[in-house]
């Protein structure tokens, strides 16, 4: 699996992905805990973590727009 969306499907089938969803969003992870205090990081880091699997695992990928739709959207927003 290489895709957040095949691990976002995968996870919410029952399979076990979480190792490789939180590998697949380490970096961001680490980013964006530099931008917070050397004490808060680990608990961050930490929270960030479940917080990610929540979200995939709740995320409905059946609501993705496709690219007609997409379209549509773009076009209301630039009227």
């Amino acid at each position: 699996m290489s895709n957040l969306y095949q691990f976002v499907k995968a996870s919410q089938e029952g399979v076990q992905t979480e190792e490789r969803i939180i590998k697949a969003f380490e970096p961001k992870i680490k980013s964006s805990l530099r931008m917070t205090k050397q004490t808060n990081r680990e608990d961050l880091e930490q929270e960030l973590r479940v917080f990610v699997l929540r979200y995939v695992r709740e995320y409905d990928i059946g609501r993705i727009p496709g690219l007609f739709e997409l379209n549509q959207i773009q076009r209301k927003k630039a009227q």
